[in-house]
């Protein structure tokens, strides 16, 4: 064999090599872009299946109800749902508080008892729950200063307090969480800081005991139900020990704030974050 023969057979062989790879790496792309096209096909299906029919349906409300409820991720719903839809759904999770709560039996311990605090865990939650068995010691304030709202730390530094939770709701036009702008019905010593004089609202208020009210009242009907300190928020998770939320997907997943009392007088505070991993 020659020498122009041998280097024929190598050319032919690097030849065929080349030709093998450019067919691996082809067949490689082919498969990536099928591997691709199956996931969009599943990924298109899916949201077909999930936001056109009933399959999942209790997961689908439960998706926009959360959606919906934000400031920011309302397009997670109305990008694949049309205005009527999610009207419809919102409407059949609407918490209605019909419901006064009855204070009157309600009777306040003062310099009774040690405030605790607990960590509570569950599925797809972490909190605290602070219990205050002396109900005079909560207090509602005015964190506002300048241009901006104080943080739970500032608060509890400013008023020497051993805890702090949010309370009515704010607007915050930089979304850092620090904004002092009110935007619902604010009462605080009496005086209406926020809202309008004739316009009912759900309010939690606070009297001059420390007893907790829940009701929904325009401001003199505050007044002569003897709240000194109230906010707008809601919606109301019990009253007079009747059970509110009717639909366990009301509200979404969040994290919340929440306050409440027992016949004894003491105070419960809760902060829950609402979107930990389900394990």
């Amino acid at each position: 064999m020659n020498l122009i023969t041998l280097i024929k057979k190598k050319i032919k062989k690097e030849e065929k090599q080349e030709e093998k790879k450019k067919r691996t790496t082809k067949q490689k792309l082919f498969l990536c872009l099928k591997i691709v096209m199956s996931f969009v096909v599943l990924v298109i299906t899916f949201i077909i299946l999930f936001f056109k029919t009933n399959l999942f349906q209790s997961y689908k409300e439960l998706w926009v109800q959360t959606a919906m409820t934000t400031m920011s991720h309302q397009y997670l719903a109305t990008w694949f749902l049309s205005d009527e839809e999610i009207e419809e759904i919102m409407k059949k999770l609407e918490v209605e508080n019909n419901e006064n709560s009855d204070s009157s039996g309600v009777v306040i311990k003062k310099n009774e008892g040690e405030v605790t605090l607990e960590k509570i865990t569950g599925a797809g939650y972490v909190g605290y729950v602070m219990i205050v068995p002396d109900a005079s010691k909560v207090k509602l304030v005015d964190t506002r200063i300048e241009d901006r709202g104080l943080k739970l730390t500032e608060i509890v530094e400013k008023y020497n307090a051993i805890g702090a939770i949010n309370a009515g709701g704010y607007v915050d036009p930089q979304g850092k969480g620090m904004g002092n702008i009110l935007l619902d019905t604010v009462i605080m010593n009496k005086e209406l800081l926020n809202g309008e004089r004739e316009t009912s609202a759900s309010l939690i208020g606070l009297d001059k005991s420390g007893k907790l009210i829940l009701g929904r009242y325009n401001y003199q009907e505050a007044l002569n139900a003897g709240i000194e300190d109230a906010i707008k928020f809601g919606p109301y998770l019990i009253v007079n020990g009747n059970k509110q939320i009717q639909n366990a997907n009301s509200g979404g997943i969040h994290p919340r704030t929440a306050i409440g009392q027992r016949k004894d007088g003491t105070m419960i505070l809760v902060v829950i974050d609402g979107r930990q991993p389900r394990l």
